[in-house]
């Protein structure tokens, strides 16, 4: 029966990404008519920076939301992360509006100081979703998680379409973005206030404070570790950015962003539903089980069919894409690889957290970024033509370590 309720966990959140991602997927090849490479590249360096801020904005508090012991106790991490955000992003927007030039100096783009000011409801709108998510996936009400998602692609592609045929340039792509990394908050917010309010205003300060102290090891270890996590991915990309001998970035982003959608379309379905049935078979001195059986559904869905479009995209990227977006379809075979192996292994990352190897999580992440911001930084400098090749054959190397530790904890927990 458990079983039973996590493949249907799954195929709810499918459902809604699925939907979602049609719509993404549609409004590609029109975006890519609409907008140049150049566009594009705003959009990679913004979301790039977006990313980094987005592992900070909690302190990765609202990743104990579906393992707390209580329901009081995830209430008071909702309390305790929704005031974080608040806080961290009061600090943002000191930082750009004292900082601009520091930042943009840093950078090395200065086309991109117009848009430093959206990197604020980002991180409100960003930071808020990934909280209430948490919140109601350990509710597990996957069916109102999964109409979010497609509430977010259609305002974050129909905003860039939008813009787009207006002339807009790329503030449409920067909006678009910014909206679908937040537009479910709303909803989710409002149902979290309807189920939940009398229970919310018993809350005393006593509890947000413990519900933060006993989670401390994942403002100690995780944060660090996401943020390891995803600057060894974005680090590198912003290097990229930098350098105008590497080629237009929004090509890289592009490849990048058309690959993850198999993995957001089974992985992050994944990834939740193993979230919140996980702890129970951890408990039951199951978890290694229950981790080969997720893997092996991971390797015969969703990995065949980014080897399949690896294969073909060098061929097909022109005429899907449009004039100019040729290298586009050649980077998507240089990251096939490392996109299976991301695939295999994120969605099962939240084993570290579940055996309490938070200080193990973030070693590995540690060695990744050095590892993989390294090695762009090297290819920088000798051969910079070949940089986003050397940045995806280092992705590889990494995921594919990553998943080998993973396996390990989770076997010697059985």
């Amino acid at each position: 029966m458990r079983g039973e309720g996590f493949l249907r966990n799954i195929s709810v959140l499918m459902a809604g990404t699925i939907a979602a991602h049609m719509i993404t997927v549609a409004g590609i090849p029109i975006t890519t008519r609409l907008f140049n490479p150049e566009a594009f590249s705003i959009l990679a360096i913004y979301s790039a920076i977006l990313s980094i801020l987005l592992t900070l904005v909690t302190l990765s508090m609202h990743l104990g939301i579906p393992i707390a012991a209580t329901h009081r106790q995830a209430l008071s991490l909702v309390a305790g992360s929704a005031l974080i955000i608040v806080i961290f992003t009061v600090v943002l927007s000191f930082a750009v509006v004292f900082g601009s030039h520091w930042i943009i100096g840093a950078l090395g783009r200065p086309d991109f100081e117009p848009y430093l000011p959206l990197l604020i409801p980002g991180c409100l709108l960003g930071g808020g979703y990934a909280l209430l998510q948490m919140w109601f996936s350990r509710r597990k009400q996957f069916g109102l998680v999964a109409r979010t998602r497609v509430v977010r692609s259609a305002g974050g592609t129909g905003t860039q379409l939008a813009f787009g045929f207006a002339g807009g340039g790329p503030v449409g792509l920067v909006l678009g973005h910014l909206l679908y990394n937040g537009l479910g908050v709303f909803g989710l917010s409002r149902r979290l206030i309807r189920d939940e309010a009398g229970k919310l205003k018993e809350l005393t300060v006593a509890d947000v404070r413990q519900g933060l102290r006993s989670n401390k090891k994942f403002a100690i270890f995780t944060t660090p570790e996401n943020l390891a996590n995803v600057a060894a991915i974005q680090l590198p990309v912003l290097a990229i950015a930098a350098n105008p001998e590497t080629g237009e970035v929004g090509q890289l982003y592009l490849a990048q962003s058309i690959m993850m959608l198999p993995m957001m379309l089974i992985g992050s379905s994944v990834g939740q539903a193993f979230i919140a049935d996980a702890p129970e078979y951890f408990r039951r001195g199951e978890l290694w089980h229950f981790t080969k059986r997720v893997l092996r559904g991971l390797t015969l869905t969703g990995a065949p069919l980014l080897l399949l479009a690896g294969l073909i995209a060098p061929f097909l990227a022109g005429p899907i894409l449009g004039e100019g977006w040729t290298r586009t379809g050649e980077l998507i075979a240089w990251i096939t690889p490392w996109m299976i192996l991301q695939f295999l292994s994120s969605p099962l990352s939240t084993i570290f957290y579940i055996a309490g190897k938070q200080w193990l999580a973030l070693l590995v992440q540690l060695i990744g970024l050095c590892l993989r911001f390294g090695v762009v930084l090297v290819a920088i400098s000798m051969a910079p033509g070949w940089a986003m090749e050397a940045y995806a054959l280092s992705g590889a190397a990494f995921y594919l370590s990553m998943l080998v530790v993973m396996l390990a904890v989770a076997r010697k927990r059985q």
